[in-house]
């Protein structure tokens, strides 16, 4: 939980002195989720239960009405132990350090989204996690660059090839030759993609493989 630090003037993390609603309901349910494997390697683990409570109502109404939904974000496919972070000003600082001036973020759960989404509907399917590079190859990002790249000038070509990269590369581009501060970062395998459908709908595309 958060409390005040004792000097008053800033904020802390302490441990609750006897479980919370959060930790019977959710922790709980995800522990249930999780191989004893899993658990064993883990200190801490992340739960996120506006994610489990979305992913419930996504898949019941796709249950009832069809269709299906495509989620992509950065996330591991299983427990999610330490990632929550605050960035202020393209760095790194405390979560708790002056709150509302900073960006947070944490990875997704999709094992746990997959499980949400199992037990909210016998009338769904859930696919992947696959990777972004994974979905976008699928989907013909390939040949729709190579077709680009061959009628266009070399101004445009470059920007082609930084934007591609960022969609599909891993780390940073090995063909940059601008400013180290410029290089292009790949997300490609950083991000994510599942899909969850109604059964009826068959297994989407990219998802096939």
């Amino acid at each position: 939980m958060v409390d005040i630090a004792e000097d008053s003037s800033s904020f802390q993390f302490v441990l609750s002195p006897k479980p919370t609603s959060a930790t019977l309901l959710y922790l709980i349910k995800r522990y249930k989720w999780a191989s004893i494997e899993e658990l064993n390697k883990l200190n801490q683990i992340e739960v996120c239960p506006k994610a489990m409570e979305l992913t419930h109502t996504i898949a019941q109404r796709i249950s009832s009405d069809g269709g299906g939904a495509l989620i992509i974000d950065y996330g591991h496919n299983g427990i999610v132990s330490d990632s929550l972070q605050a960035i202020r000003n393209h760095k790194f600082v405390h979560i708790l350090d002056n709150p509302g001036s900073a960006d947070l973020s944490a990875y997704v759960d999709f094992a746990a989204i997959r499980h949400a989404a199992d037990e909210a509907s016998d009338n769904v399917t859930v696919h992947g996690p696959i990777s972004q590079s994974q979905l976008l190859g699928f989907l013909g990002i390939n040949f729709r660059a190579e077709a680009l790249l061959q009628n266009c000038d070399e101004a445009q070509a470059e920007s082609l090839r930084t934007g591609y990269w960022r969609l599909v590369g891993d780390g940073e581009a090995p063909f940059w030759e601008g400013p180290d501060e410029q290089t292009p970062i790949g997300m490609g395998t950083r991000y994510q993609a599942m899909a969850i459908v109604n059964k009826k709908q068959g297994v989407p595309v990219p998802f096939q493989q």
